[in-house]
């Protein structure tokens, strides 16, 4: 009894078994997952060890790129400085001959051939002014009148007095005709022919008198009108009448006339120009349409202007009528030489920047500045005429900081 009182501890209920039918959907469980996550990570490891491996790739092409420039800016620096170090190179040029059919630059300020102030040598009241600005007037035309009537008054007692004189003149003759006939017969003393011919003196002398007064009264009427000294344009000219004028007063002269069919150019040109300028030689100004208006040469001082040091020049042009050259405007003409002159031409660009007559000479290895005497051609050649030799190797292009005995080289296979 005591045996069978021992009771067993009591079981757990049992679960029930899965049947066979789970079997299956337990195969798909959390132990199924598993495998599926590693692959998945190790696509995402394979993905991260390419780009790593890339990036490396390029980080060492950049690495070498920078590497190869670096050498590349050492390199050119080494160059330069090696550059540097040589005296620059140079290309020559020598001047070709050639001869030149003088064409001297002048250059002035053109001028009327012929202008004058105007004004009245007298006195008066303007009767009437008979002129304007811009008028075109002939020699001796009439430009004013002074009121007259004083002046014509003095004419005509002048004329009465020549009148007078001229019965005692008449009278005196015929008193010494017969003064000399009864002196001579013995009638009467010769004192008496001497007092008769003294007297036919003085009346001679007063008719000189009476004439001369007669030509000033003429003349003091004659400027009362004022008259054109040369054909011209007036510029001046006095406004209306009723005013008083004389010589010295403001305004004094009261015209201004020039004469612009023919100009005045007058200019300076170089002193080695000088030479080949002479009275008569052809001047030419050219003009807008081709056009070109001529002249000659009238005048070459021999003397350099003290403030240009240049040989003042005048040349006489006569004026285009259908486009009429302006007085006072600055022209550009040019002078035909005397003789061709032997030049060498040069290209423009051998003249030192910032220099207006230098060019620089190779001798040796060095350098060497000469000033030139030369003019432009049309085409911008210089044609040198002096100061240069045809041996001289000139440098083709000069740099402005070029100096007298810099080092240089000259290029391979220059003359």
């Amino acid at each position: 009894m005591k045996a069978s009182s021992k009771e067993s501890p009591p079981r757990s209920p049992s679960l029930p078994s899965p049947s066979p039918s789970h079997g299956s959907s337990s195969a798909g469980g959390p132990e199924a997952e598993l495998p599926a996550r590693s692959r998945g990570g190790w696509v995402v490891l394979v993905i991260g060890l390419a780009l790593a491996a890339w990036t490396g790739v390029r980080v060492k092409e950049a690495l070498g790129g920078r590497k190869a420039v670096a050498q590349e800016h050492a390199a050119v620096a080494k160059a330069a400085a090696a550059s540097a170090s040589q005296p620059p190179l140079v290309k020559v040029v020598r001047g070709v001959r050639s001869t030149w059919e003088a064409r001297i630059p002048f250059e002035g300020s053109l001028t009327p051939a012929q202008e004058a102030d105007v004004g009245f040598k007298t006195a008066g009241r303007i009767a009437s002014v008979r002129v304007k600005v811009g008028d075109r007037v002939r020699a001796g035309a009439v430009l004013a009148a002074l009121d007259s009537r004083e002046a014509e008054a003095q004419l005509a007692a002048a004329e009465a007095q020549v009148q007078a004189t001229e019965a005692q003149l008449a009278l005196a003759q015929d008193a010494e005709r017969r003064t000399a006939a009864i002196v001579s017969s013995g009638a009467q003393a010769e004192a008496s022919g001497v007092e008769a011919r003294q007297r036919r003196a003085l009346a001679d002398a007063q008719l000189a008198a009476a004439r001369a007064q007669l030509a000033l009264a003429r003349a003091h009427l004659a400027n009362h009108a004022l008259n054109a000294p040369f054909a011209g344009t007036i510029t001046r000219s006095l406004t209306g009448a009723g005013g008083i004028v004389a010589p010295g007063m403001p305004g004094a002269p009261q015209f201004h006339l020039v004469d612009l069919s023919t100009l005045k150019l007058v200019g300076t040109v170089n002193e080695q120009d000088a030479a080949l300028v002479k009275v008569g030689a052809e001047v030419e100004l050219p003009r807008a349409g081709g056009r070109t208006v001529r002249g000659k040469v009238v005048a070459v001082v021999g003397a350099l202007d003290p403030a240009t040091k240049r040989v003042p020049v005048e040349a006489v042009l006569e004026n285009d009528r259908e486009q009429p050259l302006l007085a006072g405007a600055l022209s550009r003409a040019s002078i035909k030489g005397t003789r061709p002159v032997e030049v060498l031409v040069l290209p423009h660009g051998a003249l030192r920047p910032g220099s207006q007559d230098e060019v620089m000479i190779v001798k040796g290895d060095r350098l060497s500045g000469r000033r030139i005497d030369f003019v432009t051609d049309r085409n911008g050649s210089l044609l040198v005429r002096g100061g240069l030799d045809a041996g001289d190797a000139v440098v083709a292009t000069p740099w402005a900081e070029a100096r007298e005995g810099d080092p240089v080289r000259v290029a391979a296979g220059e003359p």
